[in-house]
């Protein structure tokens, strides 16, 4: 197993733990749609490596995969507005939060080598 699957499956594993932690917690706070919003983010956020890596696996040009991601995920948050309307913020968090815990994951991978 390559450190690049292991960084995924952390990542993801992480993101799922988080997303259900912050769904339930938040929407125990009184803020359902908060919480689900973030939850999916983190979710979808988690994907981020996956699709990274499958793109320039298939040899897409860096800037290309760049901006096929931003499209993606931006669609993302504009179909979460569009269902959760003012709460659609806590989407665009959540994949923001995943980036960050995919940092966490391959800096301490990195470290541990």
């Amino acid at each position: 197993m390559t450190s690049s699957t292991i960084v995924l499956r952390q990542t993801a594993l992480g993101c799922a733990i988080l997303a259900a932690g912050s769904a339930v917690a938040v929407s125990l706070a009184g803020h359902p749609t908060l919480g689900l919003g973030l939850g999916a983010g983190l979710l979808a956020g988690s994907l981020n490596g996956y699709l990274i890596d499958g793109l320039l696996s298939r040899g897409a040009p860096f800037v290309a995969a760049s901006l096929l991601r931003i499209v993606f995920f931006s669609s993302l948050v504009l179909m979460a507005a569009f269902i959760l309307r003012s709460d659609a913020w806590a989407v665009a968090l959540g994949i923001g939060a995943a980036q960050l815990v995919m940092t966490a994951v391959g800096l301490r991978w990195g470290l541990k080598r």
